[in-house]
């Protein structure tokens, strides 16, 4: 009884990306809200579903596949990245507790990052692959569940260390921006992360080469109010520089060499 009424739960999410306790009740036969909430913790136990303050969410709807595998993102628009990387690079400082976002940007600044006393906290798997070959570089990866195709770190694990961790800057990337949506994730969990960063930084700085502009994801995880700079690789649009200016956000325009 307690495995059907489980994947009686699963199916109903999965086939409505989504569901609130009421519907999942009913489904039920209006059993407990508590017998519900331990159902939903062991599907999310199971990576199946992901709870939310009202409900839960199917883990297919929130995974990233809009974003692309990792390794195909990885050799598009690098000239660009690599530029980005550069104009990037003299805000990471030695002695300051910087976290570095996951992505293909992100990676290009970690490349070139000098063997020096940094102190890095990253949710990238490969960034902090990367920069632990650096002797004086002290590295701290999140933890937690991993994606495929972004090779980040998420999840509860990950956002339980970010609890006790400051982060002096911030240094995020994003797989979309538009006016209306902000700056967007393809992926729920990993937005999480993103967000909480964002809030604990003193200082966020966002990586974004122009094939993000004008590009929206399902999960909304910055606004321009919520960053201090953004380094991108070809200037932006009048209407788009105003809407920069008044959230007093520092536009850098990174050269191609």
């Amino acid at each position: 009884m307690l495995n059907e009424r489980r994947a009686k739960i699963r199916d109903y999410i999965d086939t409505h990306n989504e569901a609130t306790l009421k519907e999942l009740a009913e489904l039920c036969g209006n059993c407990s809200s508590m017998t519900l909430w331990r159902d939903l913790n062991a599907l999310e136990n199971e990576g199946a579903i992901r709870r939310t303050r009202g409900g839960a969410l199917s883990m297919r709807s929130i995974q990233p596949e809009a974003e692309g595998l990792y390794s195909q993102r990885a050799q598009q628009n690098t000239a660009q990245k690599r530029a980005i990387a550069r104009a990037a690079e003299e805000f990471v400082l030695p002695s300051h507790a910087v976290y570095l976002d996951a992505g293909s940007t992100i990676m290009e600044l970690a490349k070139r990052l000098k063997d020096q006393h940094y102190t890095i906290i990253t949710s990238g798997a490969n960034i902090a692959i990367e920069l632990s070959q650096r002797r004086s570089c002290s590295v701290i990866a999140l933890g937690g569940q991993i994606s495929g195709n972004t090779l980040s770190f998420s999840g509860a694990q990950a956002e339980a260390l970010l609890d006790l961790v400051n982060i002096e800057m911030a240094v995020m990337a994003t797989s979309g921006y538009s006016k209306t949506g902000g700056f967007t994730s393809g992926s729920f969990s990993e937005s999480e992360i993103k967000r909480k960063v964002i809030a604990k930084a003193a200082k966020v700085i966002m990586l974004m080469d122009k094939s993000k502009l004008d590009r929206s994801l399902p999960f909304t995880f910055a606004t321009l109010k919520d960053i201090d700079m953004l380094i991108t690789d070809s200037p932006l649009s009048f209407e788009l520089m105003l809407e920069a200016k008044d959230a007093n956000v520092e536009v850098l325009v990174a050269k191609e060499y």
